[in-house]
């Protein structure tokens, strides 16, 4: 039997909210689903768990479904946040979809993986 896919590819994905936290998600695509998918924030741990609980959804899943999640369907999946800090659920989807979207112009066309700043191979980033 043949490979399954067109191969492995990696994406980045970063936003930034307007107070100032940014939050970058980085994915492995395989066949059919989402790898791996780890991220890095910068800014208050309300961030960090909407980034955790975004990487938790994507990781095994298909990229159509986590390209179809939506802020308002993470926000559960995040906890209780304090009021007025739901926008860091939209960081992390809006981050999370980018990655997913470069993964995919990175499988395309993978010489475009050589030339950003920061390739998903040298991650170090949480899970």
């Amino acid at each position: 039997m043949g490979a399954c896919c067109e191969g492995r590819a990696g994406g980045i994905g970063r936003a930034e909210s307007e107070c100032g936290d940014r939050c970058e998600m980085h994915v492995w695509l395989g066949c059919a689903t989402i790898e791996r998918c780890e991220f890095r924030v910068r800014g208050c741990t309300n961030t960090l768990a909407a980034a955790a609980a975004a990487a938790a959804f994507a990781q095994g899943r298909a990229p159509g479904d986590v390209l179809a999640l939506h802020a308002p369907e993470l926000l559960p999946r995040i906890g209780e946040l304090p009021p007025g800090t739901e926008h860091v659920a939209d960081l992390a989807v809006r981050a999370l979809h980018e990655a997913v979207l470069d993964a995919f112009r990175n499988r395309r066309e993978p010489w475009r993986a050589a030339y950003r700043d920061d390739p998903p191979e040298s991650s170090s980033g949480r899970t």
